[in-house]
């Protein structure tokens, strides 16, 4: 992000070169008297540097007074100011106009068109600073807009995680603790395991953005973990690209369809759970099917936070280019979640 003095140096240059390239224009303007040369160069630099007062004047004090409070303070200060621009403007200009025969001829109309000119030009100068001001002001407030925006949806992204860990470590604690008088030695696997996939929560998911390879073997592991408690009553298939170097994935974006299907699809006898993780064309599909069971009395398969946040985090980081399913087949046998994404290089 460019820095704030980097900015102001970058508007200061273009501000110089604006006032210099106004300057040095009319020193182009062939005119072959040297005369009437000095007398015209004389008068537009003294146009130019009245409009530079009164464009700095504006832009940086007399704009700020553009309100309905003070509104008529700001027309009265642009008036003496152009009053007292145009004393000056017209002492110059009868110093250096060589032209005195159409001056003493026409007094009265040689004054009006020299008001006239001078207010043009003071109008412009006015005009401009507002519009520039203006512009800045919005572009300014657009760019504070985005700033906000980002910090809500940074915060409600690290909301969502926090939430969706909580849930996942419960379930799985429980299915630990199952295991620990039916089986000690599964148990003391099944927490060397979560030990693992703890580290990858706690320290390797910190950025917006993992290496899909990794989220993989998160995913592996967990299903690991999961079948150790259900041994041979559920059928299961976990299927993954064995090459996913090179692309990135949000983290923990993909276990809630997982930890779902275990959770909620293995009660039921010939229970199933079976996963799918594709890519192709730049973008990343996961399925997971699972038998649909009578539900119990704890059971809150689609009611719990782990789909729900699911959903919101990917409108959040995806806006609308993404896909979710979550639904029961036609025939009622088997509950099916679906996700595609665009895969981040």
């Amino acid at each position: 992000m460019i820095s704030t003095s980097t900015k102001r140096l970058h508007s200061l240059s273009i501000h110089i070169v604006v006032w210099l390239g106004l300057m040095v224009f009319p020193l182009l303007w062939p005119v072959g008297d040297p005369r009437l040369r000095f007398s015209i160069l004389v008068h537009l630099w003294t146009t130019i540097l009245t409009l530079l007062v009164t464009f700095y004047a504006n832009y940086f004090w007399l704009c700020s007074m553009l309100n309905r409070r003070r509104l008529w303070l700001f027309l009265l200060l642009n008036v003496a100011l152009f009053v007292a621009e145009f004393v000056v403007s017209h002492t110059v200009f009868e110093s250096f106009n060589i032209d005195k025969q159409r001056r003493d001829d026409m007094p009265g109309a040689m004054l009006s068109a020299f008001v006239y000119s001078s207010f043009i030009t003071y109008a412009s100068g006015v005009g401009v600073a507002v519009a520039v001001r203006y512009a800045e002001r919005l572009f300014e407030s657009e760019m504070e807009r985005k700033r906000l925006e980002t910090e809500k949806l940074t915060s409600e992204i690290s909301l969502l995680k926090y939430q969706i860990q909580p849930h996942f470590f419960f379930n799985t604690l429980n299915n630990i603790y199952a295991l620990v008088s039916r089986s000690p030695a599964d148990a003391k696997q099944a927490i060397l395991s979560l030990s693992r996939m703890m580290r990858y929560v706690l320290y390797d998911n910190s950025s917006d953005r993992i290496r899909l390879s990794q989220e993989i073997d998160f995913l592996r592991n967990y299903d690991n973990l999961m079948k150790i408690r259900v041994r041979d009553t559920v059928d299961t298939q976990f299927e993954a690209p064995a090459d996913a170097d090179g692309l990135m994935v949000p983290p923990l974006l993909l276990i809630p369809l997982l930890e779902n299907a275990y959770k909620h699809g293995v009660s039921a006898p010939q229970s199933f759970v079976r996963s799918r993780l594709t890519v192709a064309d730049g973008r990343l599909r996961f399925v997971v099917a699972n038998s649909l069971c009578s539900p119990t009395v704890d059971d809150r398969s689609h009611s719990g936070i782990g789909l729900a946040n699911l959903r919101k985090r990917l409108e959040i980081i995806y806006g609308a280019d993404f896909r979710f399913e979550a639904a029961p087949t036609p025939d009622g046998r088997s509950f099916v979640a679906e996700i595609d994404i665009p895969l981040q290089a």
